[in-house]
């Protein structure tokens, strides 16, 4: 929970509307739950009802009675599949919805991963800038690696002709003592 006031906006807007999803989902779970359960206690209940009158008439038995009751059997049936149906669909739409969690997840990583290597390029740039001599980073073997390797000197590469233009340039030179003076004022 801590890490999240580190997230960009958008993200935490998507990650507070997946967890206000997840609740709403929920909530209609249970209740569709609830509403099968009165359904095939309603269908025992018929079903005994019938089973009893069955016994009780031996013989005598109600033709337009035993047709009623089995009729209410029969919709009481129809509900509880309804209610199964709806609860399936529910549990696809969860699982739909885990998964687009999962993947953001996933892209949540790969982007904190993203932005902690633009930090460190900003700071190695920020060191070559004042003068320092750039860390020495060990990174992972691998083909990947050797990938982001190159990508990453092509970048040096590219910082470090911009940053030579720049001090090439005139205003650079003109403003060489101002900078002589303010670091000798610093100390």
């Amino acid at each position: 929970m801590g890490n999240e006031d580190n997230l960009p906006g958008p993200l935490k807007a998507e990650l507070t509307r997946l967890r206000a999803e997840r609740e709403v989902y929920t909530a209609e779970r249970d209740r569709l739950r609830a509403e099968l359960a009165e359904a095939e206690a309603k269908l025992a209940e018929v079903t005994t009802e019938r089973d009893e009158l069955a016994e009780t008439l031996n013989g005598e038995r109600s033709a337009e009675h035993l047709a009623a009751l089995t009729r209410r059997a029969e919709e009481a049936e129809a509900e509880a599949r309804e209610k199964s149906a709806e609860a399936d669909a529910q549990r696809q739409e969860t699982a739909a919805a885990r998964a687009e969690r999962d993947t953001l997840r996933a892209e949540l990583a790969d982007t904190r991963g993203e932005r902690d290597r633009l930090r460190l390029t900003l700071l190695d740039a920020e060191l070559s800038l004042a003068g320092q001599p750039m860390p020495v980073r060990r990174a992972p073997a691998g083909p990947e690696a050797d990938e982001r390797a190159a990508r990453l000197a092509a970048e040096v590469a590219e910082l470090s002709n911009e940053l030579e233009a720049t001090r090439a340039t005139i205003s650079w030179r003109v403003t060489a003592p101002l900078r002589a003076v303010r670091k000798r004022t610093a100390r």
